[in-house]
């Protein structure tokens, strides 16, 4: 006999629809381990982004780290930013702050350091000039122009000196590099800048390295600072570039005499008065045709008088116009007949009429009284400044990198070399398998 499954009222419903308890717990399940793995997602990223905003934040820390250990000596006595190192420094340096920051924190995984430091190097000469301009400009102009910090040297002071060092000079950036000199461009210069405020002013325009030098650099007159220098004649070395300070001084004063010589027989061809004694005295002891040679002797004999005179006060400190007039003229020709030199280079017939006709000469010439001190006009320094502004700017700039070396050697270190010194710093660093890269320089 069989059962009816009507005889129970609502049976059949609770079989088909299950219990709404059971149905919500296994919602409530669901949802929980969907908001659980949100969670893990969140801190997942948030550590993620933690790390890599520490990453970036630690990174240009340590790059400024790395910067801050410039030079001390190159900054006080030259305003030059650089620090000493290499790369592998670089990397011991940022695996170090790695180590010290990072590990044990946040679990994360460090990987390879690495860093390249090429198109930083104080010994390239771009990056030399741009050091100087971000150390050095901001008064290069007031020190060229009010030509301030510079002082007499008296003579004798130091021996000449000079460098055998084959290491030393190797080491030396120019390498050696020569430069000609051109006496026609220079007295062009000459003319142009007129006096010494001229002259500082062409220099300020023409690259920073000159008020540089001006600031820094000693030549055989003066002294820029109460700092051991190695060479006495830096700025002659500029021009030159021997490692010898007698060769250096020896080649200034000839290329000088060179220059001054032609300016003053230009000054003597302009001086109406100069001419017409010169023509008149050259007829009289060498009559006919050949009066004009002996026009031309005088003439180049009394402009070389004069430039020795110009030597002898510019070796003392003193200043030389660029183009004389006849009031500032120190020798007069009756002196320059009675020289050796002179009375030598003139034919028998030339020497007997000038001993004849001495008196008439004398009344001609007449005596010259000494000049009156000259407060215009260049100095010698000045003088070298238009030299070092005839010459190359990318020879010149060497150079100075020479005796920043010469004197950072001298009185620091004896291995100096401006090729391990940088101005900026690249690097890259890896965490967590991603890869963080950094670059600065100084500004």
């Amino acid at each position: 006999m069989t059962r009816s499954v009507t005889g129970k009222p609502g049976y059949l419903k609770r079989l088909i629809r299950p219990d709404r308890r059971g149905s919500s717990t296994v919602f409530l399940a669901i949802a929980f381990l969907a908001f659980a793995v949100c969670i893990a997602g969140g801190i997942g990223i948030s550590r993620k982004l933690t790390v890599m905003s520490t990453c970036e934040s630690y990174g240009r820390v340590w790059t400024r780290a790395i910067l801050s250990e410039y030079d001390l000596h190159l900054l006080e006595d030259y305003g030059l930013m650089a620090y000493w190192g290499n790369e592998i420094e670089v990397n011991r340096k940022i695996d170090d702050y790695l180590d010290y920051s990072m590990a044990d924190r946040l679990n994360v995984r460090l990987g390879l350091t690495s860093s390249d430091l090429s198109g930083y190097e104080l010994g390239d000469p771009d990056n030399f000039s741009e050091a100087l301009e971000k150390g050095f400009a901001s008064h290069a102009a007031d020190a060229l122009i009010h030509s301030t910090g510079r002082k007499p040297r008296y003579a004798g002071d130091e021996e000449d000196k000079s460098i055998g060092n084959t290491v030393v000079l190797d080491t030396l950036p120019s390498g050696g590099a020569g430069s000609s000199f051109s006496t026609d461009s220079f007295v062009e210069k000459a003319k142009s800048a007129g006096d010494g405020k001229g002259v500082r002013s062409a220099a300020a325009s023409a690259g920073i390295e000159i008020a540089f030098m001006w600031q820094y650099f000693n030549s055989c007159v003066t002294l820029s600072d109460d700092k051991p220098h190695y060479l006495n004649n830096e700025l002659e070395y500029v021009i030159k570039g021997s490692p010898e300070d007698e060769t250096n001084y020896s080649a200034c004063r000839r290329r000088l005499f060179l220059a001054r010589n032609a300016l003053n027989l230009a000054a003597l061809y302009k001086d109406p008065a100069k001419v017409e004694l010169i023509t008149t005295v050259s007829q009289t002891i060498t009559p006919g045709p050949l009066g004009a040679a002996t026009q031309l002797l005088l003439s180049e004999a009394w402009a070389a008088a004069e430039t020795e005179k110009d030597l002898e006060v510019l070796y003392d400190n003193g200043r030389v116009p660029v183009l004389k007039n006849g009031d500032q003229w120190m020798t007069d020709l009756e002196s320059i007949l009675g020289s050796s030199e002179v009375r030598k280079k003139l034919d028998d017939e030339s020497r007997q009429l000038l001993d004849e006709n001495s008196d008439e000469i004398h009344d001609i010439s007449g005596i010259h009284n000494a000049a009156q001190i000259v407060t215009e006009g260049l100095s010698y320094d000045e003088y070298l400044i238009l030299m070092i502004l005839c010459m190359n700017r990318n020879t010149r700039l060497l150079r100075v990198m020479d005796i920043v070396t010469i004197d950072m050697k001298y009185r620091y270190y004896r291995d100096f070399n401006l090729m391990e010194y940088y101005t900026g710093v690249r690097y890259a660093f890896t965490a967590d398998g991603r890869s963080y890269e950094f670059e600065d320089s100084y500004r």
